[in-house]
């Protein structure tokens, strides 16, 4: 097949098969690449070609992803996977973990403080959402075990700010104490705060 190319704006390279327009590039992966020497390509090279393309276009998207914020590796690879292929997309990932841009470890320490410090989520909640990242459960539960919360602390720091006026009645504490569990608080925790806030005699059943 005869292999050629025009330029486009920005940058572009229109790559031709046979004179029929098939791929776009950038003019710095082209011109830096045996390619743009060619001027002829059979239908291997040409698979070759296109899979070289995709796996650029797969790892500018990740630089892309990544100076917007800190991803996991496994969330980096599922978004990417929704232009690209599993293999473009996990060897992006792979070389951004290479070159020390991805870290689950250094990813999950920062996302469990964020949910910490601006959710106000419990434990329970906050590795529940380390797992949704895609972090292991390894690394979640040594980011879980290294944190230094005071749970009833944080629970009776909620209830001042959302929860106080629901508990005038049962069915309000009920409601509470489903939200607080909800945002990660164990039972036990959420019971002891409570009784601290509000003074109850320590053998009310709840």
């Amino acid at each position: 097949m005869k292999l050629s190319v025009k330029n486009g704006r920005n940058n572009k390279i229109h790559i031709f098969l046979n004179d029929e327009y098939s791929l776009t590039v950038d003019s710095e992966y082209w011109y830096t690449s045996a390619w743009c020497a060619k001027k002829e390509i059979d239908e291997d090279e040409f698979e070759e070609l296109k899979e070289e393309i995709e796996n650029r276009r797969a790892w500018n998207s990740a630089l892309d992803l990544l100076s917007i914020r800190s991803h996991s590796e496994k969330e980096l690879i599922m978004k990417l996977r929704r232009k690209y292929s599993q293999s473009s997309a996990e060897l992006a990932a792979r070389k951004a973990v290479e070159l020390g841009l991805l870290d689950d470890m250094a990813f999950a320490e920062m996302y469990a403080r964020e949910l910490i410090e601006r959710k106000k989520y419990g434990l329970v909640r906050v590795k529940n959402e380390l797992r949704l990242k895609g972090i292991s459960s390894q690394i979640a539960e040594s980011v879980i075990s290294s944190l230094d919360i005071d749970a009833k602390e944080s629970i009776i720091n909620l209830i001042e700010r959302k929860y106080a006026r629901k508990l005038s009645d049962e069915k309000g504490k009920r409601s509470v104490i489903a939200a607080l569990q909800r945002m990660g608080y164990s039972y036990s925790d959420i019971v002891s705060a409570l009784r601290q806030f509000a003074e109850l005699d320590e053998n009310e059943e709840w």
